[in-house]
This record gives C-alpha cells, sequence and structure tokens, in this order.
C-alpha cells in the first residue's frame, strides 16, 4: 500500500515538471539556515523582527498606493487605513527591534497558552475516539507548559533587574532566543519537506 502511494505521488511529480536537483538545492538551502538559526538564535530572532518589518512596511505601502487607485470605492477609507497601520507597524519594528521582539514573544506565549486550552477542551470533546485523545491532550498541556515558561522568561522577575547592564543583559538572554528558535524550527520542517518532495521527483524522473 506505501508503494503504491509513493508511486502515484511520483508519477503526479512527474507530470508537474518540477526539477529535483533545484528542490534539492533549495532544501539544503533551508536546512543549513535552520542550523545556524538555532545555533545564533538571538540574531535569527532580530533578522526575523527585522525582516517581518520591512515585509510590513511593503504591505502598507502597496494597500496605499492601491487605494489611491480605487478611490471610487466605498471601503477605500478602511482599504487606506489598513495600509497606514501596516506601514507604521513596519517601522517600529524596524526602528524598535528590541521591543517588537520582546511584544512578539509575550503574544507567541498567550497564543501558546490559549492553543493549548482549546486544545485540552477538544480532548475532552473526543473522549469517545481512542487514543486520539490523549494525544490531543497531551499537545495541549505540551502548548501551555510551553506559553507558560516562555512567559516567565519575557517578564523581569523584579525592575531593579533592569536598572543595571547587567540585569538587563541577563533578562535579554532569558527570553531573546525565542523567536529564533521558533523560526529555525519552521526554516528545518520546510527544508526537511522540500527534500521529501525532491525526492520523489527523483524517483518519479
Amino acid at each position: 500500500m506505501t508503494n503504491l502511494s509513493v508511486g502515484s505521488s511520483s508519477a503526479r511529480l512527474a507530470g508537474q515538471g518540477l526539477s529535483a536537483g533545484w528542490l534539492m538545492a533549495l532544501a539544503i538551502f533551508f536546512i543549513i539556515l535552520g542550523c545556524i538559526g538555532l545555533i545564533a538564535s538571538y540574531w535569527m530572532t532580530a533578522v526575523a523582527v527585522f525582516w517581518f518589518g520591512v515585509l510590513a512596511a511593503a504591505g502598507g505601502i502597496a494597500e496605499i498606493i492601491d487605494a489611491f487607485r480605487q478611490r471610487e470605492w466605498k471601503g477605500v477609507f478602511w482599504h487606506a487605513l489598513m495600509g497606514i497601520i501596516y506601514l507604521g507597524t513596519g517601522i517600529l519594528l524596524v526602528t524598535m527591534p528590541l521591543a517588537a521582539a520582546f511584544w512578539l514573544t509575550l503574544f507567541l506565549a498567550i497564543s501558546l497558552v490559549a492553543t493549548g486550552v482549546l486544545r485540552i477542551i477538544l480532548a475532552f470533546q473526543l473522549r469517545g475516539e481512542s487514543g486520539v485523545w490523549l494525544a490531543v491532550l497531551l499537545s495541549g498541556i505540551i502548548s501551555i507548559l510551553l506559553g507558560v515558561l516562555v512567559y516567565r522568561a519575557v517578564i523581569p522577575p523584579d525592575q531593579a533587574v533592569l536598572a543595571t547592564p547587567e540585569g538587563m543583559t541577563q533578562w535579554l538572554q532569558s527570553w531573546g532566543w525565542v523567536i529564533g528558535t521558533f523560526v529555525s524550527i519552521e526554516l528545518l520542517m520546510e527544508g526537511f519537506s522540500l527534500w521529501t518532495i525532491a525526492r520523489l521527483a527523483r524517483k518519479a524522473a
């Protein structure tokens, strides 16, 4: 059954004309970036926040320009307002990366806790499915624990800690790795996914 599945997947990839060599090179590139990001997670955090700001600003400018082109549209005001918000957010992310990283990390912690709670609720709704609900319950508990750990790291225990350069450095080191690590893991997952597709494409060829 597995061989049939792989064979059909390879046939579909062959029909789509995918380049196995290009996909393999791209996969290796993503994997290398992910490994570098895991080693230098603080650097990856700064890069991720900066480029997120650049993309947000570019999207905002594009929306504002499009709003001027669609002046007869009834929703042009809100379209332009969204563009201004995106542009302002992008400028803040680029000019104040430390503050942006702090708030993004805090938002990530809250999102993990909220996601974990929702998964636990879903798990109890799936109690009739043997084995499945336990896996969902476990993933929910893990998400909550991760969220709590990130939250405890990003919130300074005492304002006096931030009063000295040494305390500020220790506080930054306690949470500065979070965004970079998550981005690096995502790059690795994308790299391994492309690697799998490239292998199927090579078999199809």
